[in-house]
């Protein structure tokens, strides 16, 4: 008598696992995130910081991990073995102070585009690109395995995916906002454009409130550059790149996210890439 396969073979079949953690993760993360985004402009000053630092730590964590990495890499081939200089230049304070700095700015570009509002057609980019990332993550762990050093191997293949995801998300994100309406500011001077767009920012924190109009004055400046100047620079080259910075309003916000699925992907998953079994010791 010939067996049937349980549900659970033929999901497996299709999706891991392994793969399976990541998209629940990764869902759950674009689930806090928009519940934080509606929340933003209702709340006071303390629970605004709160989210903050919620956004910061993880980001934190994931640099300071990645720079010792790299770092550790640098030494590797700069330095003989049993060098004094291996704990010396490994990074310390200094190190983790740079790598704060650099995940409080992201964590804080982040926090005003959720409490200015990601368009809903960003939230459903983001989670279509769900289960790619998650398959993308254990595919190019299991192909980089044959190629990259293996105490490397997690760095390597995190930063490649993150790299090679941002590219297509804002590509595609710019593509999307050709046909997105922008203000018309092609009768105001750029003093009336900056006081026009962040003179229509409120919320209940006033440091949230001056964040926000602070980002809808730069927001200002480049749609009032964009209707001005740019059809005058020189080269289509230029100007497409002038118009991306433009259309792109969400260009701040996915290099986080995608370092928030990472920091979420190493957490459920480590480096473990199973899903193609392991070649058997010498």
């Amino acid at each position: 008598m010939s067996e049937t396969s349980p549900p659970s073979r033929w999901l497996y079949r299709l999706v891991s696992w392994h793969e399976l953690r990541l998209m629940l993760g990764n869902l759950a993360l674009i689930t806090v995130l928009l519940v934080m985004g509606s929340l933003l402009s209702r709340v006071n000053s303390g629970a605004v910081l709160a989210g903050w630092t919620l956004l910061w730590l993880p980001l934190l964590l994931l640099l300071y991990w990645r720079r010792r990495m790299a770092r550790l890499a640098w030494l590797r081939v700069h330095l003989r073995d049993g060098s004094p200089w291996y704990a010396r230049l490994r990074g310390g304070i200094l190190m983790l102070l740079g790598q704060a700095l650099v995940a409080g700015v992201l964590a804080l570009a982040l926090l005003i585009s959720l409490a200015r509002g990601v368009p809903p057609s960003t939230w459903i980019v983001l989670v279509l690109f769900v289960p790619v990332w998650a398959m993308a993550w254990s595919g190019l762990g299991r192909y980089l395995r044959r190629h990259a050093s293996a105490e490397f191997l997690p760095l390597t293949a995190a930063r490649t995916l993150v790299r090679v995801s941002g590219a297509v998300l804002l590509l595609g994100l710019a593509t999307w906002g050709l046909w997105r309406p922008l203000p018309d500011l092609g009768a105001m001077t750029l003093h009336e454009a900056v006081r026009h767009l962040a003179g229509r920012q409120e919320a209940q924190s006033p440091f949230l409130a001056h964040l926000l109009a602070f980002a809808a004055a730069l927001d200002g400046v480049r749609h009032w550059l964009a209707q001005h100047w740019f059809d005058g620079l020189p080269g289509m080259a230029l100007q497409f790149l002038a118009w991306v910075v433009v259309l792109v309003r969400e260009w701040l916000f996915i290099w986080p996210y995608l370092l928030l699925c990472e920091a979420l992907s190493h957490v459920a998953c480590g480096h473990d890439y199973r899903d193609e079994p392991q070649p058997s010791g010498t």
